[in-house]
């Protein structure tokens, strides 16, 4: 191992170099892809400005605001933020890297210090999910950032003891609250860690800690005050919600858990995120850096596993907390000797070769990924039924509406103006946020048309449909063939003539 990073001699300008170099190869990449239907979704929710949403938190719907401003209403603009979010991500851990590196080893030297944190930064960027939250701007991108940003700080005030870094902490809290409301997970983990060492346990009674809450809260403020303007709409969905959907205990969902964990990380990272656990066990958990790094993961990864015994958990779910666990993975197997061997080798290669996978998946059109691609047809379609509405008399006479809020959200930025349209609130059905925007009496007569597609996700609701209309039939049907040979997409598009509009 020592021999390996000797002959390496990688230093920090390597480090800036390859995140740069990452990047620019990131921001070329966006010209040649499509919108996916959650990214959207948030772009839609910047086309009506508020303090918050119904999903989510405002922070990237205002990040898509912010590149669409700039880069207008094209795929370039949506995305372009997260390439900028994970650009900070990669500075943020590499400066935290370098940053334990001195706290637990602080004889290092600087060439040792640049070489090994360019090897975190490297194992880092062989995973999947840094990747595809890097070129989809969805909230984990802010997220992440915010995470590891409040994690660093807090490893800044372990090293000096100044108590500035908890204004600094309640700041990056706060924007984190306003990212996702996961960002919540890293409280306890923080309060918890100053349990560990007698002299951080004075702190719990000093107004620090407390101030860096009430920071947060007014940071996170305007959410909890859209929240109560709408009937506290966000939370009630994000944990009432879902805390209906709990079901007895069943192993189903943490298999399906285990299985995306190893796709999103990669057997190499997963593989080293098991060391880093092994290693604490070996060491007794007596080493304050590696327990504040394991503390930072646990309450969110352990909480979603435990709730995935009773109900599906998203894979992107447990990612804020593998930050600091692969910070701790990256500082023990380095300063306790880990060896470079043929299966880490082989790890990486296979990283670099799912890497390359990924990346192409999205660029070769419609690849039949079954229940995968949600995002194939809809350029061409939204186009296709922009000119049936033009022949029944245009937006004036016809509205689009789909059974979906990703649909109805891929076809408003697919459709060349960019109109209005409508999901399942059109029929009397849960809509999310389209239940707040809620529909305009002046669609009350006019024609329609009903776009679907044959993914599973969402079921054809004709029945529903048929309630609010004198008649509803089939219009056109397009189809959509990996070389013109396999399928991937159809999506159906039916004429729902005069609309009677909602009780």
């Amino acid at each position: 191992m020592k021999n390996f990073f000797k002959s390496s001699r990688f230093s920090l300008r390597h480090a800036f170099l390859f995140i740069a170099i990452l990047s620019i190869l990131r921001l070329i990449y966006l010209l040649f892809i499509p919108i996916t239907p959650q990214e959207a979704y948030y772009w839609y929710y910047i086309q009506h400005p508020a303090l918050s949403y119904f999903d989510h938190p405002p922070m990237a719907a205002y990040s898509i605001g912010l590149g669409t401003l700039i880069f207008g209403n094209t795929v370039f603009g949506v995305k372009v933020m997260a390439v900028i979010w994970f650009a900070g991500i990669n500075f943020l851990f590499l400066q935290t890297l370098w940053l334990i590196f001195l706290m637990y080893k602080p004889q290092l030297s600087t060439e040792e210090l640049g070489s090994y944190s360019f090897f975190g930064l490297i194992l880092f960027n062989l995973s999947i999910f840094t990747h595809l939250y890097a070129n989809t701007m969805v909230p984990d991108a802010p997220l992440l950032y915010f995470w590891i940003l409040t994690l660093h700080f807090f490893l800044k005030f372990i090293q000096t003891r100044e108590r500035k870094w908890w204004f600094w902490m309640g700041l990056a809290l706060g924007l984190g609250m306003v990212s996702k409301y996961t960002m919540i997970a890293i409280v306890p983990a923080l309060f918890t860690a100053l349990l560990l060492k007698k002299d951080l346990r004075r702190y719990l009674i000093t107004p620090y800690p407390y101030l860096m809450l009430l920071i947060m809260l007014i940071i996170f403020s305007p959410v909890i005050l859209w929240n109560a303007q709408h009937h506290w709409a966000s939370f009630g969905f994000q944990f009432t919600h879902r805390a209906e959907k709990l079901k007895p205990f069943t192993t189903k969902y943490i298999v399906q858990l285990f299985f995306s964990q190893l796709f999103i990380l990669t057997p190499l990272l997963f593989g080293f995120l098991v060391d880093f656990i092994v290693r604490l066990f070996k060491n007794r958990f007596r080493e304050l850096i590696p327990n504040i790094l394991f503390l930072s993961g646990f309450f969110i990864i352990g909480g979603f596993v435990y709730i995935s015994l009773k109900s599906l958990v998203k894979m992107n779910w447990l990612l804020p907390g593998y930050l600091g666990w692969i910070l701790g993975a990256v500082l023990l197997f380095i300063t306790q000797k880990g060896s470079i061997n043929k299966w880490i080798k082989a790890g990486g290669y296979f990283s670099v070769f799912l890497l390359i996978v990924a990346y192409l998946i999205l660029l070769i059109p419609n690849m039949p990924l079954g229940e995968g691609n949600t995002w194939s047809g809809w350029k061409d379609a939204s186009r296709k039924i922009y000119r049936l509405q033009q022949e029944m008399g245009g937006r004036k006479k016809t509205f689009i509406f789909a059974n979906s809020y990703k649909s109805a959200s891929l076809l408003k930025f697919y459709l060349p103006d960019h109109q209005d349209t409508y999901a399942q609130n059109i029929y009397g059905r849960p809509a999310l946020q389209f239940d707040i925007w809620d529909t305009p009496d002046s669609l009350r007569g006019k024609n329609a048309l009903y776009v679907f597609d044959d993914r599973k996700e969402y079921k054809n609701d004709l029945r529903f449909v048929k309630q609010y209309f004198d008649t509803v039939f089939v219009k056109r049907r397009f189809e959509y063939r990996f070389l013109n040979r396999w399928h991937t997409r159809t999506i159906y598009c039916y004429e729902a003539r005069n609309y009677h509009g909602r009780p």
